[in-house]
């Protein structure tokens, strides 16, 4: 790679982590997310999360997801809807390379049965590994980034039925001129409990930096097979909005 190529790679990844849209940048972040997804059977389905990124020693970062989940099914018995807090998540880990061309973290992401209703989560502690990986494209001035997770429960309520899934997920990201941002992104997942059916998803993200570290986003998605899995769905439109900040 030549100086110049180098250099470019260096001022892109610079602009992805400030602009949010880089997972293995080690960057701070208040962000607030609303989903709505249109779910088989004529099931719908509210997600508004609240993320907070926390960096620590230039390469250690914690997260806390909040999630506020409502969601209508006509077709299940007895209650029709349920509103409230959803299962709340965690997450830590370490970036253990990182140049202007390549980027690895390795962390671990917990969830813990924090719903308000049953209906509302998975009423179970779930742990497991999440990696991601960053690698520059010089022919598209891009960013090609990958991220794995294995999520199986460990305890909770034992009437509810364990959870045990692996998600993958590939995405291209792009800054293009005037502080915007693109991503085209496919998810697929396989739930283990559900004898190991799989599920894919592909979405869409326009971004903008608006003023400093302040950007939004629209996030419109489809799903392409498996769309009765948690986290799957027919089709879905997200915006969110996240202020980004440095380490310290």
């Amino acid at each position: 790679m030549t100086p110049e190529v180098q250099a470019e790679a260096e001022r892109l990844k610079k602009l992805a982590a400030k602009y949010g849209t880089d997972p293995t940048a080690i960057v701070g972040r208040v962000q607030l997310t609303t989903q709505y997804a249109n779910l088989p059977h004529g099931a719908q389905a509210r997600d508004s999360t609240l993320r907070v990124d926390l960096p620590f020693r230039s390469n250690w970062l914690f997260r806390v997801d909040v999630p506020f989940l409502k969601w209508t099914d006509p077709n299940r018995p007895g209650s029709l809807s349920a509103q409230g807090l959803s299962d709340l998540a965690v997450a830590a880990g370490w970036r253990a390379y990182n140049t202007p061309e390549y980027g690895f973290f390795i962390g671990v992401i917990s969830t813990f049965p924090t719903a308000d209703e049953n209906t509302l989560g998975l009423g179970k502690y779930t742990v497991g590994p999440l990696i991601a990986t960053a690698r520059f494209l010089p022919r598209w001035e891009s960013f090609l980034f990958g991220v794995f997770q294995h999520q199986v429960s460990v305890g909770g309520d034992p009437a509810r039925s364990d959870f045990e899934v692996t998600r993958a997920s590939m995405q291209i990201n792009t800054i293009w001129p005037e502080r915007w941002w693109t991503i085209l992104q496919g998810v697929w997942q396989v739930n283990w409990e559900r004898n190991a059916k799989s599920s894919m998803t592909f979405e869409f993200e326009l971004g903008r930096n608006l003023i400093g570290r302040l950007g939004a986003y629209v996030r419109p998605g489809v799903g392409l097979w498996g769309r009765d899995l948690i986290g799957a769905y027919e089709w879905n439109v997200e915006v969110g909005v996240r202020y980004m900040f440095g380490s310290f």
